[in-house]
Parts: C-alpha cells; structure tokens; sequence
C-alpha cells in the first residue's frame, strides 16, 4: 500500500514542471543583491560561504538530532516483567 503511494508520488514529481518567471528571478536577484550586497556590505564570496555553511548545516542537525534521540533512548530499555 505505501509503496504504490510512494510510487506515485515519484512519479508525480518527475512529471512536473514548470517555466520560471525571468521578471520575477530578475526581481529576487536585485533585491537579494541590494540586501546582502548593499546594505550589509558582505563581498560575493561571504554570501556563497553563508548560503554553503547554511546547505551543510542542515543535513548535520538532522544527523545530530537523530543521534541524540537515539542516545537518549538506549537508557530506557522498556517495561520489565516482575516474575515476583
């Protein structure tokens, strides 16, 4: 049942498409640039290094979360059985 879902579901994804609105990319350039080049200065270099650190940082929280929880769980081993 769930695999024909997830079948679909990839399916679906590798039919859309869609074209993208070069007025509205141009727009989201210029702001972006005013914003993180103008007014707060950063060089082209400091935003790809931000926006990389940010890519790289998610996937790890995602692993260090994971890790603790499982960390956390290894203590609790259930409910026991009084045979007394």
């Amino acid at each position: 049942m769930i695999g024909g879902a997830l079948n679909a579901l990839l399916l679906a994804v590798g039919l859309h498409h869609g074209e993208a609105d070069p007025t509205l990319l141009q727009w989201i350039m210029t702001a972006l640039s005013h914003i993180l080049l103008g007014t707060l200065g950063f060089t082209e270099l400091t935003v790809v290094i931000i926006i990389g650190i940010i890519i790289l940082a998610m996937p790890a929280l995602i692993v260090i979360a994971y890790w603790a929880n499982t960390r956390r769980g290894r203590g609790n081993n259930g409910p026991t059985i009084d045979s007394g």
